[in-house]
C-alpha cells in the first residue's frame, strides 16, 4: 500500500469526533465562514434582522461568504483547523478498523466492541446531521463522491465530486440514521471526553438517531407523503426499537466552554468581534407580543432607548420592546437604539449553547403527522401541540435559570451585564418576571391566546408558527421550515435592488469557486436556478410559493 506522510496512519477517533463536532456546529452556528447562521439562514427566516451592513437582509450576498459557507461545509478546508467533515471520516475509518480487528476474537472483547460501535453509531448521526444541513440550504450537493478521498496512510483525490440528487441524499440519510439507532442499542458507551453534545451517554443519541430521522421524513412530507407517513409511523408505533425524545432532558445541545476562543458564537460576535450589527427581528417580535408570550424577554432585550428612559423614570412600563424590520431601503432612517437586541441568554454568555434539535421540535412533528398524514401512532395532534409549547417554554427557562440571565437585562460589548431589572410592564399592565416559579402561568397565559388555542380547523398553521417561534437561534431549521411549511408570514424585503420583488430565496447560491474547480458537475446541479437562489427548488419543497406568504408593505 503507498503511504502519503501528510496523512497519519494512526488517528484517535476520539479526539477527531470532537474536533469535527465542534467545529461544524460553530460553523453552522455562527464563529466560521461569515456566519452561516446569523447573516444567511436565520436572518433570511427572519428570526433576526440586520442594523448595520444590511446587505444580506435585501439577499445581497457576499460571495466570499457564500464562497466559505462552501468551503467550510463541503470542501473539508484545513484552514482554521476546520477540516471537520475529513476528520469524522477518518475517525468513522479507524472506529471501523479497530472494531474489525476486536471482532475477529471477540471472546473478551465484548465491551469494546459495543463501545465502538456506540461511537460509530453517535459518528454515523452526526455526520447525517452535518450533510442534512449542507442539502436542506443547497439542494443537491456532493455526497456519494464527498469526503471519500481519505483512508489512513493514503490519500486517493476525487477533487471534482459529482452532486448526488437530494432525494437519494436524503434515501441514505435514512439508511445510516437507521443503521445509527442499531449501533446504539449494544449497551455501549460513546468516549465521555470526546462527546460534546451528551457526554458519553449512547441512549440519548440513539434518541437523537430517531427524533433527527422524524425531522427529515416531516421535510419530504408534502414531496413524498407515502414515505414520509410509512417512516413515521414504524418511529413512533415502536418506541422501544426506535426511541425518541420524550423531555428536554433529551434535547441535542453543545454548550461552549467560554474561554477564549471556545465561546458562544453570538458573544463572540458581539464581544471580541466588536460587532453591533444585528437586532431582533419584527417578525418575532410581533408574534410574540401577539401571542402574549413571555419567551420574547428571554430572545430579546429591551431598547437601549426605553432603558436609558427607565433609568430616568423607574416605570417598568417604559421598558419597550421593538423588533427591525427585515431589509429596510436603503436611505430610510431608524435609530439603532430604538431596536431591542438578541436576548443576553444568547449575546451575553460566552458559555451558552447551540440548538442542535429539541423535544419541542419532536412534538410539533408529531403534531403535524397526525393532522397531515394521519399517522395515528403520533397520538393526539393537540395533546402533541401543546407540549410542543411547554417543552419550548420549559427549555428557555430551564436556561434562564441555569445562567442566572433576568428579564430586561442588557450587556455591553465588554462582555458585562449592564442592566438587569428584573420585571416588565406589559400594556395591559400584566408585570412579567421570567423565572421558573411564574413558568406554568405564562405557558397557560399564552395558551388561551386566541392564535394560539388549538383549533384544528387552523391546525397546520398553529403548528407551524409555534414550532418556528420555537427554533429561536436555530437558524438552518427555521430557514428549512418558513420554505417549506410557508408559515409564518415573513415581512417583505422593500430594500435592495438586486434580487428586487423575487421574495425569499429558494435556496443557498453555490459557491462561484465551483464554477471553475468543478464546473461540470457544478452546471448539471444549477440547471433550472435563476438568479443564483431562485427558479428551481430544492427536492422537499414541493413548490416554491409565490413569493412565500409574505405581508406586503
Amino acid at each position: 500500500m503507498q503511504t502519503n506522510p501528510n496523512f497519519p496512519t494512526d488517528v484517535n477517533p476520539g479526539n477527531l469526533f470532537a474536533n469535527a463536532t465542534y467545529s461544524r456546529i460553530g460553523g453552522i452556528y455562527g464563529f466560521q465562514a461569515e456566519d452561516f447562521n446569523l447573516t444567511a439562514s436565520g436572518l433570511w427566516a427572519q428570526q433576526y434582522a440586520k442594523i448595520q451592513y444590511i446587505d444580506e437582509d435585501w439577499y445581497e450576498y457576499r460571495s466570499n461568504a457564500i464562497d466559505a459557507y462552501w468551503k467550510y461545509a463541503m470542501s473539508g478546508s484545513s484552514d482554521n483547523g476546520s477540516a471537520s467533515m475529513y476528520d469524522l471520516e477518518l475517525a468513522l475509518h479507524k472506529v471501523r478498523e479497530t472494531k474489525k480487528a476486536l471482532s475477529e476474537n471477540p471472546t473478551g472483547n465484548e465491551k469494546q466492541i459495543a463501545n465502538y460501535e456506540a461511537m460509530e453509531g453517535a459518528i454515523l448521526v452526526m455526520r447525517s446531521y452535518f450533510f442534512s444541513i449542507m442539502t436542506d440550504v443547497w439542494g443537491d450537493v456532493p455526497y456519494s463522491d464527498a469526503f471519500k478521498t481519505v483512508a489512513l496512510g493514503y490519500e486517493r483525490t476525487i477533487t471534482q465530486p459529482k452532486y448526488d440528487h437530494q432525494k437519494d441524499i436524503y434515501s441514505d440519510l435514512f439508511d445510516q440514521l437507521s443503521l445509527a439507532n442499531e449501533l446504539l442499542s449494544n449497551g455501549g458507551s460513546v468516549e465521555s471526553q470526546s462527546d460534546l453534545i451528551y457526554g458519553g451517554d449512547a441512549s440519548k443519541w440513539r434518541r437523537l438517531a430517531n427524533s433527527l430521522s422524524a425531522r427529515l421524513y416531516i421535510h419530504i412530507s408534502k414531496v413524498d407523503a407515502a414515505t414520509a407517513q410509512t417512516g413515521l409511523t414504524r418511529i413512533f408505533s415502536d418506541v422501544s426499537k426506535y426511541p425518541v425524545f420524550t423531555s428536554i432532558e433529551d434535547d441535542a445541545m453543545m454548550t461552549y466552554a467560554g474561554t477564549q476562543p471556545y465561546e458562544h458564537p453570538f458573544f463572540k460576535n458581539y464581544v471580541r468581534d466588536n460587532r453591533d450589527d444585528f437586532s431582533s427581528s419584527k417578525t418575532m417580535i410581533d408574534m410574540l407580543k401577539e401571542r402574549k408570550d413571555t419567551r420574547m424577554y428571554i430572545y430579546a432585550t429591551p431598547t437601549p432607548a426605553s432603558i436609558t428612559v427607565f433609568d430616568s423614570t423607574k416605570n417598568h412600563a417604559d421598558l419597550q420592546y421593538t423588533g427591525q424590520e427585515n431589509g429596510v431601503p436603503k436611505g430610510e432612517e431608524f435609530a439603532i437604539a430604538d431596536r431591542s437586541r438578541l436576548g443576553v441568554l444568547y449575546r451575553s454568555t460566552p458559555n451558552g449553547v447551540s440548538h442542535i434539535m429539541s423535544y419541542a421540535e419532536l412534538e410539533f412533528i408529531k403534531a403535524e403527522a397526525a393532522v397531515n398524514l394521519g399517522v395515528s401512532a403520533a397520538g393526539s395532534p393537540q395533546v402533541a401541540y401543546e407540549k410542543g409549547i411547554r417543552a419550548s417554554f420549559e427549555r428557555q427557562y430551564n436556561l434562564i435559570e441555569q445562567y442566572g440571565v433576568k428579564t430586561a437585562s442588557f450587556g455591553d460589548k465588554n462582555g458585562s451585564i449592564t442592566f438587569a431589572e428584573g420585571k416588565v410592564e406589559e400594556e395591559d399592565g400584566y408585570v412579567v418576571e421570567v423565572s421558573m416559579a411564574n413558568l406554568e402561568e405564562h405557558i397557560q397565559r399564552t395558551l388561551s391566546q386566541m392564535n394560539v388555542a388549538w383549533d384544528i380547523s387552523n391546525a397546520e398553521q398553529l403548528i407551524a408558527e409555534q414550532k418556528y417561534i420555537s427554533l429561536f437561534t436555530n437558524g438552518p431549521e427555521a430557514f428549512v421550515e418558513v420554505r417549506r411549511t410557508n408559515y409564518p408570514q415573513l415581512t417583505f424585503v422593500r430594500g435592495g435592488t438586486q434580487y428586487k420583488g423575487l421574495g425569499l430565496p429558494n435556496r443557498f447560491p453555490y459557491a462561484i469557486s465551483e464554477q471553475t474547480t468543478n464546473a461540470s458537475n457544478w452546471a448539471v446541479a444549477a440547471e433550472g436556478i435563476t438568479n443564483t437562489m431562485y427558479g428551481k427548488t430544492v427536492w422537499w419543497n414541493h413548490k416554491a410559493f409565490d413569493n412565500y406568504r409574505i405581508i406586503q408593505k
